[in-house]
Formats: structure tokens, sequence, C-alpha cells
């Protein structure tokens, strides 16, 4: 009898670390496949704040584009976000695009309060679906995604990031502030 209890202890740990290294490889590759994904923004329509439905290639087509995956209650997106409002001007020749998946009423809300929302070139979206997110792979926000005029992704990063590291992976002049 405690042959059996053991054998049966033993297939299950072995059970257990077969299905651990399964999901472990799962990880890793739906992480490569996102690595591979992010080369190129998303072919999507999200809804802006006031209703609207845009395509994000057609927000990034020919201009240097910033996509940032963000939470408004989330305070590395917040910082972020306030470092981005404060050197706006530095963005003018590039699009950012501002997608959360959150209910829209908070994002209303955190929109209201933002320096960026007058912004012309700041495109708040809604990723309802959580397409984007999905394209991407995002975990942890903010995640941001630079690229250049061509669509060619020039650099990414989770957490904040100084403004001038996004304005070098855009191609963009830093402005001499007096």
């Amino acid at each position: 009898m405690k042959k059996i209890i053991l054998s049966v202890l033993v297939l299950g740990l072995l059970a257990s670390a077969a299905w651990l290294i399964f999901s472990v490889q799962q990880k890793k590759d739906a992480a490569a496949e996102a690595e591979v994904r992010a080369e190129a923004i998303p072919k999507v329509r999200l809804t802006t704040l006031s209703g609207d439905t845009l395509s994000l290639p057609s927000l990034s087509s020919g201009v240097a584009t910033v996509l940032i995956y963000f939470n408004s209650t989330c305070e590395l997106c917040k910082i972020e976000l306030k470092s981005i409002g404060e050197h706006i001007s530095e963005f003018d020749s590039a699009n950012i695009l501002l997608v959360s998946s959150q209910e829209p009423s908070e994002i209303v809300e955190f929109y209201n309060n933002n320096s960026l929302k007058n912004s012309s070139n700041v495109y708040w979206l809604m990723d309802r679906e959580m397409e984007v997110a999905t394209h991407y792979g995002v975990r942890s926000v903010p995640a941001i995604f630079c690229y250049d005029a061509t669509g060619k992704l020039q650099g990414k990063f989770q957490g904040t990031v100084k403004v001038d590291r996004i304005l070098d992976r855009l191609g963009i002049s830093k402005v001499a502030i007096p």
C-alpha cells in the first residue's frame, strides 16, 4: 500500500513539474510572439473619448508616433504623462497615442485633469476589447512604444522613462529650454 501511495505521489509530482515547464514555455513563446508583433503598430480601430473611431495605422502614417498604454490609477503613468506634458512642445512633429482598457468614465476623469487634454497631436483612445494590450503583450503600465515616421519600431519601455529618451527614439531633436 505504501508503494502505491508513493507511486501516486511521484506521478503527481512529475505531472506537476511537466505542467509547470509547459506553462513557463507557453509564457516565453507568447512574449516572443509579442516582441515580433510590436515591430508594427496594430491594425485596429479604437474609440476616442468623443465616440469617434480611429485607425491606429492612419494616426501613425508618415509621422513619428509614441504609443503609451496607461491606466489612470497608475502613479507611474501619471508621472510619465505629466513629464510628457511639460515637454509637449517638443512632440509637435509626432503623434502621441494614449491607450487604456479602462472604463470610459475613468479615462474621461483622468483626461479632464491632465495637461495633455488640449494638445492636437495627442489622441486618447479606449482599448475596450484589449486588442492593443494583446498585440503588445502588455503586462504592466506604462508600456511605451516609439515608432519613426516610416512605422518602424525604434524603442520600447516598461515603466517611466525620461522624455529625452523617447524623443531620441522618435528621431526628434530636443528644443533647448531657456
